[in-house]
């Protein structure tokens, strides 16, 4: 099923993939915003501020025991990437309306709660928002970027990422600095939300049971007030992508860790836009991405140089990340084994089974998006933003069509642009584990 799109009153779009799979659906509100580095920390505070409390629920309890009155609905947060954009906005799983008492419209409700904290945050006699929120939120976030540091595999892998989109806007942290955070004022942040707000323009989805004329009549209730020109907005911009690699840059760094950790950051110059784009899903996954990947197989079981080793292929960005935690000592072994699983498998080195191994475990993975509403409002909303129109039985299809000489061509198009060693000081325990 491909979604339809409706034109919204407030100026934005709904998509509607409909569904009586599910006894409660996904509602999400988002907006779309281009990366600013001075702008995108900003958005992640404001959010945790604008969460904290409303006009009409001037806490966070208050506002949770709402949610709870709604049948217990969960309302998250969303803050993330994709691409070089940033989306920020609220999704909730809403119970279907005919497990619902007749008559109640628990869209209508929840979008209420939504609108309360998007347009009607706590402000204090200035106009300002809550100076308390912002300074509690403000440490919030400060203490999440130190924590980072906590968890050596995370930090490592957001520190190549830095590296490797060192000129790209998805280069900057979503957190950002401690030391800028820690300057912001309620007034700044008050006017970052004013400017929000100011540029606002909603993309809406929904995956359930509910009819879009139902759901299309609660957001327009409910958002209709927006001034729809002030939701004109240009539309997101396409990921910007590095065919190769100019330059191999090799980093390291220490860090009071037992464990150590290589990131070796690709370019493959293939994105979801691509046709090659599922032959190079394909070889991620014969590479390190399951149970039997060749760096799972190779590099961990019979050579035995590193704790856990997988490769991540980002295919708004067209990159792939290979990440392994190793004992020092072992760098170098590890690395030079990581480039020949890469060789091997671009002279066509892999068997038959082993690419349909490949192929099969993709495809099982998206048959499995029909079993959450969320999965595939993940799946739908993400191929919107770039104008894709294809279902996912249709995109699973072209997985299994892939072959030999696709996946040769891929990995033979990959260039290595980072190498990231994160070198860690600490002696090793003996029943240290993937884990650590």
């Amino acid at each position: 099923m491909i979604p339809k799109k409706y034109p919204l009153a407030c100026g934005g779009t709904l998509s509607v993939c409909r569904t009586d799979k599910f006894k409660a659906g996904m509602l999400s509100v988002s907006l779309v915003l281009p990366i600013e580095r001075e702008r995108t920390w900003m958005t992640s505070l404001l959010l945790s501020v604008l969460r904290r409390g409303t006009e009409k629920y001037p806490t966070l309890a208050a506002i949770n025991r709402q949610l709870d009155y709604l049948y217990g609905t969960e309302l998250s947060i969303r803050n993330f990437y994709r691409g070089d954009c940033q989306i920020v906005g609220f999704s909730a799983d809403l119970l279907g309306s005919a497990f619902l008492p007749d008559g109640e419209d628990l869209a209508a409700e929840v979008l209420d709660v939504m609108h309360q904290i998007l347009f009607c945050p706590l402000l204090d006699a200035n106009g300002c928002l809550d100076a308390r929120y912002v300074e509690s939120e403000k440490k919030q976030q400060c203490d999440h970027i130190r924590a980072l540091k906590n968890s050596p595999r995370g930090y490592a892998s957001e520190r190549c990422r830095s590296i490797l989109y060192r000129n790209e806007p998805c280069g900057a942290s979503i957190y950002g600095e401690i030391e800028a955070i820690e300057r912001v004022t309620a007034e700044e942040l008050t006017a970052h939300w004013r400017w929000l707000l100011s540029v606002l323009h909603l993309d809406c989805f929904y995956v359930g049971a509910e009819s879009a004329e139902r759901i299309r009549a609660a957001l327009d209730v409910t958002f209709g007030a927006v001034n729809p020109a002030v939701g004109k907005q240009d539309p997101p911009p396409l990921p910007t992508v590095v065919r190769t690699a100019e330059e191999i840059i090799q980093t390291e760094e220490t860090l009071a860790a037992g464990q150590s950790q290589l990131v070796l950051a690709l370019r493959t110059g293939i994105t979801v836009l691509d046709p090659a784009y599922y032959a190079c899903m394909v070889a991620n996954e014969m590479l390190g991405n399951s149970p039997i990947s060749k760096l799972f197989v190779q590099v961990r079981e019979r050579l035995s140089l590193c704790y856990f080793c997988s490769s991540h292929y980002n295919s708004y960005k067209g990159t792939l990340l290979i990440h392994c935690g190793l004992d020092a000592k072992d760098r170098e072994a590890a690395e030079e084994a990581i480039l020949a699983q890469l060789r091997t498998m671009a002279n066509g080195e892999f068997s038959r089974e082993e690419l349909l191994a490949a192929k099969q475990s993709i495809q099982s993975a998206y048959r499995q998006l029909g079993d959450s509403p969320a999965a595939l409002e993940s799946f739908y909303f993400g191929r919107s933003l770039l104008g894709l129109k294809e279902t996912v039985e249709s995109t699973r299809k072209r997985f299994g069509a892939v072959t030999r000489e696709d996946v040769i061509a891929a990995v033979r198009g990959m260039t290595v642009d980072v190498v990231y060693f994160l070198r860690g000081t600490l002696a090793q325990k003996e029943d240290d584990d993937e884990d650590n």
